[in-house]
């Protein structure tokens, strides 16, 4: 990894920014949900909870994932990213988009300032799916990882001109489905399209690598892709025109993808060679054990027995929230103490490898507070997601409070890795 990342890696001031300020917006997440806890007790179409949703998905989780891929790409891909002025470009339009989006949201503006907003990530995520799509094309690799990654930009500009025909649709409406009904299409597009499947492409490459892993079946991923594909297309069309027993079809299409992908993991964790987990895989595995929430949640919420019909609601809005926070947040942040040191470590020690003692990627963050960070979070959110079950505020911003505090010390480690300056003794 080592080698192709150097020979290829893009330039530090152009990732590194990513990470800052999606480490920002994570804790910027958390401060509303302490203070504004009705969010997550309402119906899920509320203007509060639509704010901190996008802002959630674009400046935080979408965010790093770009720096990351940017850095990753050519790992998984052995070549140069296509473009760094395209990817500075898109992080400006993206940073400034999403808080632009957010601020649409929480004060429901629908007009003029939200078009501005919209207009701005459609040009962060073109500028975004151009560069992988043409550096993907530079490469002569043929690999599941790669399919999975330029599946899943493509998703992501489905997800970006849905949602901009969702808020003129708002507005001037012209589309036969329900407003509601359409936004189930809009969620499942970017949360399962994009978020996953860009997850399983670059995590069925880095994980095994980071456990020491060998000599695992690739046709689990084979069978992830083709199902998870198979049901999104499915979805989209069975959502919108309505037809149910199409889209409980594509659900247990995605859930079995989902199912395989997950299966090649405990594969690769069975066979590892690294017995002992950083904090950063802990993380990371802990988060891969959250996923099993939502899959049981959309199960039940799909078939919706009789009984459950009144927590329809709170389980809704437990879904997003265990696949966005529970899931995808505790990846995020797990990989990020994977991820960050290294590209920092590389840019500061590798004229000095081989020539003095150097710190390892690993030294460049406490790990004390990165596990204090972990135990904040899981407490956190468990009662996060009590409250949002049980409907009370209280709960919910307690829950959020504790957030809170594993933001800051997330922050912390983030800032501590950026900030890392030479420790460099001759030898």
């Amino acid at each position: 990894m080592q080698q192709v990342a150097s020979q290829n890696a893009p330039s530090p001031g152009m990732v590194i920014p990513h990470f800052i300020f999606g480490a920002l917006t994570w804790m910027a997440i958390t401060i509303l949900i302490v203070f504004f806890p009705d969010a997550f007790t309402q119906h899920y179409f509320n203007p509060k909870l639509l704010s901190i949703t996008h802002l959630l998905v674009l400046g935080w989780v979408s965010m790093v994932i770009f720096g990351a891929l940017y850095q990753l790409i050519p790992v998984i891909m052995e070549v140069k990213l296509y473009s760094e002025k395209l990817a500075l470009g898109s992080f400006v339009l993206l940073a400034s988009g999403s808080v632009l989006l957010a601020l649409s949201f929480w004060n429901f503006w629908l007009g003029a300032i939200m078009h501005i907003a919209a207009t701005l990530l459609l040009a962060a995520i073109s500028f975004f799916v151009v560069n992988v799509l043409v550096t993907g094309s530079k490469s002569s690799k043929k690999t599941i990882e790669k399919k999975f990654i330029q599946s899943s930009v493509i998703w992501l500009l489905f997800t970006i001109i849905a949602g901009i025909t969702l808020a003129i649709n708002l507005t001037h409406p012209f589309l036969l489905p329900s407003h509601l009904e359409l936004l189930k299409l809009h969620a499942n597009a970017g949360i399962v399209g994009w978020i996953i499947q860009l997850i399983i492409g670059v995590g069925s490459r880095l994980l095994p690598m980071f456990l020491v892993s060998h000599n695992l079946n690739a046709n689990k991923l084979k069978v992830a892709y083709y199902l998870i594909n198979t049901g999104l297309a499915t979805s989209v069309i069975c959502l919108y025109i309505q037809w149910y027993p199409g889209v409980i079809a594509s659900v247990v299409l995605i859930v079995i993808g989902v199912i395989s992908f997950l299966s090649y993991l405990w594969e690769a964790y069975k066979k590892r060679v690294k017995k002992q987990l950083d904090i950063g895989m802990k993380q990371s595995a802990l988060s891969f054990l959250a996923l099993t929430i939502p899959i049981a949640l959309i199960v039940l919420f799909l078939f919706d027995p009789g009984q459950l019909k009144s927590f329809t609601l709170p389980m809704a809005i437990a879904y997003g929230s265990t696949l966005l926070i529970g899931f995808i947040t505790l990846l995020i942040m797990g990989q990020t103490y994977k991820t960050l040191p290294f590209i920092i470590w590389l840019n500061v020690y590798r004229n000095k490898i081989g020539k003095g003692k150097i710190p390892f990627p690993k030294e460049l963050y406490s790990e004390n507070v990165a596990t204090a960070q972990l135990w904040c979070f899981v407490i956190g959110f468990t009662f996060f997601l009590t409250g949002v079950f049980i409907q009370k505020d209280v709960v919910v911003g307690s829950g959020g409070l504790i957030l809170l505090i594993s933001a800051l010390l997330y922050n912390y480690n983030v800032w501590k890795i950026v900030l890392h300056k030479p420790i460099f003794k001759n030898e």
